[in-house]
């Protein structure tokens, strides 16, 4: 309809500017015209598809800086520890304690060297309420795999006796013992089974 309009006004315009030994086609130049607008609203189409398409991609860049900004937030406050920090594909971070905060031969006790990155992750969860940390305990290769399991639950257990007494809540952590299962580093080696003598802690947000 408004084409239509469109063209009779366009007509009454083009009579009115013709003279009398002018002849004019009206039909045909209302026909172009309203092909000219049909493109026009064509390329306005186009445009709005392409400005659409360009926020997508701006709101996804933003989301992703917004992401490593808080990744870097996070990990800055281990800086000094040690401590391995991997991003997973969920989005989780892993977090695993250096050699030196490794436990002794056989023991389940937690030194100086791991309270430190255990005090950093006190801080992560007060920041993050909603976040829960996952602990898993591990031990080197060296006695029965019984004993190990056992000892790699114990290590995982103080791990989360040390962060419940900071005041996070034990509704907040999830403690599992998996000896020599799945070792963090080679077995084989004086400074990897150090390394096994250890725990791995998982924070999801």
């Amino acid at each position: 309809m408004k084409k239509v309009l469109f063209g009779i006004l366009i007509l009454g315009a083009l009579s009115a500017c013709s003279s009398s030994e002018e002849k004019v086609d009206i039909p045909t130049q209302i026909n172009e015209l309203n092909q000219t607008v049909d493109m026009n609203a064509e390329t306005l189409e186009e445009v709005k598809s392409e400005n659409e398409e360009l926020k997508t991609q701006i709101e996804a860049a933003k989301k992703e800086a917004t992401e490593i900004e808080e990744y870097n937030k996070i990990a800055g406050k281990f800086d000094g520890t040690g401590t391995k920090i991997t991003k997973t594909e969920d989005g989780s971070l892993s977090l695993i304690p250096s050699a030196e905060a490794s436990f002794k031969l056989n023991k389940a006790e937690l030194n100086e060297s791991i309270k430190k990155t255990l005090d950093s992750i006190v801080e992560t969860l007060e920041e993050y309420p909603e976040a829960k940390a996952t602990i898993k305990g591990h031990t080197d290769a060296t006695g029965p795999e019984e004993f190990n399991k056992k000892l790699s639950e114990e290590r995982a257990k103080s791990v989360s006796d040390y962060l419940i007494s900071k005041g996070i809540d034990s509704s907040r952590i999830e403690t599992v013992g998996i000896g020599t299962s799945e070792p963090i580093a080679d077995d084989s080696t004086k400074e990897g089974k150090m390394q096994n003598r250890n725990v791995d802690i998982t924070i999801s947000f």
